[in-house]
């Protein structure tokens, strides 16, 4: 059994957690950054990547002026330039269609499931994620608990960039990536989902899903605890928002609305998302009402179409980690690794207070 990821912890302004985070993880950036330079798309180089990030952090720097400051902080106590720990949060930049040129990566993977009220034993909202990853990808993952300013503490798993959490106020973040064929400068869907994760209502989380000048996007599952939860298909271009039916969600990694099919770069592709995303739909079914963290620790350990299953043990990508989430009680349980080799370790956060509006 892996031991647990090791725990970050942040707290001040956003520069001054951008400093602290980086100082924590100075040898995991300036990894990333050399990883970054021998791993370029086919047929762009080092120069090429740095112009088109430079030109995603002037929009980035117009929407999120507090995350670039907190992006400036990190960059400095790593001792990396800013220019080339950004291009870490520009991950739409290594996908063929942000180059209109070359074959199109290996899809990835990740898996989601949603329930609430009737279809959860106490009828709580929860939120259960795989993350795949590459393989060597796990070794660099950490546990990051960040007070930024005056937004709510979050808790997520990530590195440079955030993969899933929830925050104090009862905003979770989970999702997908789905491959779009309309990637362009813009901010980073790295970038939306940091400002998710800060959001102190659903409202907007939604908005930040939504931001118009982004590069690209995820499929973000956005929830609170109120039990509204929104799968927000998105691209750069266009986003669907689909909000949960029969108090159940699921979703894979690609997208699922009529209206957002038009973006998928490689249809040919999807096929192991497609089995991922019914297979997930069936488990919720078929314990409909018994829904519980502890089952989905179960759950998310399937493996119907071994080894490319939700718990997925071979391909470019495995399963990395795994996340469920409480939003009632302020709860995530987090597994290193393969969901059926790993033990969940509990993580909890304090409930946000508003501050009170101004007169």
């Amino acid at each position: 059994m892996k031991d647990p990821f090791p725990v970050l912890e942040a707290r001040g302004t956003h520069r001054q957690v951008g400093q602290q985070l980086g100082e924590q993880m100075k040898p995991r950036l300036q990894r990333a950054v050399e990883q970054m330079r021998e791993d370029l798309p086919t047929g762009v180089t080092w120069e090429d990547m740095l112009y088109q990030g430079r030109l995603c952090l002037v929009h980035s720097r117009a929407a999120y002026p507090q995350f670039i400051d907190e992006l400036e902080g990190m960059a400095e106590a790593a001792a990396v330039p800013l220019d080339e720990l950004f291009l870490g949060m520009c991950e739409e930049l290594w996908e063929a269609a942000a180059w209109r040129s070359g074959a199109p990566r290996a899809p990835k993977g990740c898996t989601d499931f949603a329930a609430r009220g009737r279809a959860t034993l106490s009828g709580a909202t929860l939120l259960a994620h795989t993350n795949d990853l590459s393989p060597k990808a796990e070794d660099e993952l950490c546990i990051l608990k960040v007070q930024a300013g005056d937004e709510p503490e979050f808790l997520a798993v990530g590195g440079l960039g955030y993969s899933a959490g929830f925050n104090a106020a009862g905003i979770s973040m989970t999702g997908n990536e789905v491959n779009s064929n309309d990637i362009r400068p813009g901010v980073p869907r790295q970038l939306i989902v940091r400002a998710i994760l800060a959001a102190r209502r659903l409202g907007e989380a939604m908005d930040a899903c939504l931001l118009p000048q982004r590069a690209s996007n995820y499929n973000n599952i956005i929830a609170d605890a109120h039990g509204e939860i929104y799968s927000m298909e998105g691209s750069a271009t266009d986003c669907e928002p689909i909000y949960i039916e029969g108090d159940i969600l699921a979703h894979a990694n690609h997208y699922t609305s009529p209206s957002m099919r038009r973006f998928e770069t490689r249809r040919e592709d999807i096929g192991g998302s497609i089995i991922r995303h019914h297979r997930a739909m069936r488990l919720l079914r078929e314990n409909y009402g018994e829904l519980s963290p502890g089952l989905f620790q179960k759950l998310l350990a399937d493996h119907a179409n071994y080894p490319a299953s939700i718990c997925k043990h071979a391909g470019v990508s495995v399963t990395v980690f795994s996340i469920i989430i409480d939003l009632n009680q302020l709860r995530a349980w987090i597994g290193r690794g393969r969901p059926c080799q790993t033990s969940f370790v509990e993580y909890t956060l304090e409930p946000w207070t508003p501050p009170e509006p101004s007169l």
